[in-house]
């Protein structure tokens, strides 16, 4: 028995050792250099801009992790690229002035309706950051430019309807013959309208037509009255200013002086811009097919008014004894309309100052603070919200990880208008200011956080 009691205390003891072989080991310590940033987060995505509608925009965005759930993490974090992502559009969309003036209202609507604008999303990157705090993401979406600008102009009616449409009259030589290459002019006209309008709608500008313009205005009988029986010919001169006696035209042009005055305030109620197409000639030899075409922009929005921009364009393309004149003119229409779109359609998106993607534009950056204990933090956030400007605001803070180990985390979040080396450099300035010295942060593409570093040197 004695025996048997001994081989059990064995067995017993054997199991007590094997189990606390199995202790869970010690997890190693994270250290300075092991502190990873979305800085350290790429890839390449394989989105392309397929379409004239959509704009691939690539951002970087993170999240907290809560309760060790990364999956819920990485949602979060996509979540917040898209949000990221649509705001881009927006500003490419708007002026800054109107912009920088609206964003608090823009990221609120925004914010709850980010799958009306996001055709598709792709993530490329990601990794636990900041001390695996955090997760972040390196992420593509596909926007859509016609439904963000649908919901600038009539929900938030932030973009003045007017301000961004552009009505194009396209004539021509009188007595222009085109039976020989087996087209009518209005088939060029309806070509090179649907090139303008599928172009400039995908810029956040709407081209009409002058038959659509007239359209437009039946809805109100007043107006219906005064400009429905505009003919394209009287419509020129009265955007050319001519005097009612000197135009050869209908009665209603002839005794009513006030029809221009009258006629102009109604049409600058729906275009800032007035484009006349004039098709000179289209001619045809044994080796090539000539579209002549001349084109000016007028302004008519502001009491001067006058033409801005004007271009002439010769397209040729060669033909041979078997080729369809008929079947080659969209091409000539559509190589034309590229020439346009190179040389004279930027001055025309310029004059119209809606398409400002390069424009100086309020933008959400986090602003990390590492390493610093509350009182530094607190000088810290005093230090920014003393350095506002129009183009730098100070909007909040967040201090969840200022405990986190091995170097506390807070974040402030701004707003500013430039580049983000500038907003480093002028946050840097407020902090020496403070006394408060810091690394220089990583500064690159795609980027929206700056991570500012407590000075290891005293």
């Amino acid at each position: 028995m004695k025996i048997k009691s001994i081989i059990v205390l064995i067995a017993v003891l054997s199991l007590f050792v094997v189990g606390c072989g199995k202790t869970k080991p010690t997890p190693k310590p994270v250290i300075e250099e092991d502190f990873l940033t979305l800085a350290d987060i790429s890839g390449r995505t394989s989105f392309e801009e397929d379409t004239p509608d959509v704009r691939v925009i690539k951002v970087k965005a993170k999240a907290l992790i809560k309760k060790d759930d990364i999956r819920l993490a990485k949602n979060s974090a996509l979540e917040n690229a898209g949000k990221m992502a649509v705001e881009a559009m927006v500003r490419e969309l708007m002026t800054s002035d109107d912009y920088n003036r609206r964003y608090e209202e823009i990221e609120r609507y925004f914010s709850k309706n980010i799958d009306e604008f996001v055709i598709d999303r792709q993530v490329v990157g990601e990794r636990k950051i900041y001390n695996d705090k955090y997760y972040g993401i390196s992420a593509a979406f596909k926007i859509s430019r016609q439904k963000t600008l649908v919901a600038l102009q009539k929900d938030l009616r932030l973009i003045d309807a007017s301000g961004s449409t552009m009505v194009t009259v396209i004539t021509s030589k009188k007595g222009l013959d085109l039976s020989s290459v087996g087209y009518k002019f209005q088939d060029i006209e309806d070509m090179l309208m649907n090139q303008m309008q599928t172009d400039l709608n995908q810029r956040g500008l709407r081209a009409m037509d002058f038959r659509n313009a007239v359209t437009a205005m039946q809805t109100d009988d007043k107006k219906r009255a005064e400009f429905a029986k505009l003919s394209k010919e009287q419509f020129m001169v009265m955007i050319a200013g001519s005097s009612a006696k000197n135009a050869a035209f209908d009665q209603q042009v002839k005794e009513a002086e006030d029809f221009y005055a009258t006629g102009l305030t109604l049409l600058r109620q729906m275009a800032k811009i007035v484009v006349e197409i004039n098709i000179l000639s289209l001619d045809k030899t044994d080796k090539a097919l000539v579209l002549g075409i001349d084109v000016t922009a007028k302004n008519i929005s502001t009491a001067t008014g006058g033409a801005f921009a004007h271009e002439t364009f010769n397209v040729a393309r060669r033909t041979g004894p078997n080729t369809s004149s008929a079947a080659m003119i969209t091409e000539l229409v559509r190589d034309t309309y590229q020439d346009m779109k190179n040389r004279f359609i930027p001055q025309v998106i310029k004059e119209m100052s809606t398409v400002d993607a390069t424009g100086n534009k309020l933008i959400r950056y986090e602003l990390v603070m590492k390493g610093f204990d509350s009182q530094e933090f607190r000088q810290i956030r005093k230090a920014v919200e003393g350095s506002q400007t129009d183009g730098f605001r100070y909007i909040d803070y967040d201090n969840t990880l200022k405990d986190a180990v091995p170097a506390s985390i807070n974040i402030v979040f701004v707003r500013y208008a430039g580049r983000l080396s500038s907003l480093a450099d002028t946050v840097l300035d407020a902090l020496d200011g403070a006394g408060i010295r810091t690394e220089d942060p990583i500064v690159a593409q795609d980027l929206t956080d700056l991570v500012f570093q407590k000075s290891k040197k005293e």
